[in-house]
């Protein structure tokens, strides 16, 4: 029966893992210092049907969320809403970032809706 009960707990626990979000720009980079991370800046539009499958696909996806949560400080962005250096405003929608805190310089940008395996991959060559 522990097994069970031990089992079950892991279980939902790996399934209710979330995705460490900070709310701005200004708070992901004073962590990726304090944390010596990278920061993962994910800038999206509303109305945007790339961003949402991104949001519901890729960022709700286990593997994606292990993976980002253990090497990044993330933060989403909305283009046109959020505080961001306008370096940071691309035109194309979804762009993520991967910004060096320390210079808040781009060490490398992804554009577009990438499913789980080919963000990992692209940001596992930049790591």
């Amino acid at each position: 029966m522990k097994i069970i009960i031990t089992l079950i707990l892991f279980i939902s626990f790996s399934f209710s893992q979330e995705l460490k979000t900070v709310k701005t720009y200004k708070e992901a980079i004073e962590l990726g210092i304090k944390e010596n991370k990278k920061v993962l800046m994910f800038v999206y539009t509303h109305r945007c049907p790339w961003c949402d499958k991104m949001k519901r696909e890729t960022l709700k996806d286990p593997e994606t969320i292990e993976f980002i949560n253990s090497r990044y400080i993330f933060v989403k962005a909305n283009k046109y809403k959020d505080d961001i250096p306008s370096d940071y405003k691309p035109r194309f929608i979804p762009t993520t970032f991967l910004i060096d805190p320390k210079t808040q310089e781009e060490i490398y940008a992804l554009y577009g809706f990438k499913p789980t395996e080919h963000l990992i991959n692209e940001l596992w060559d930049e790591k």
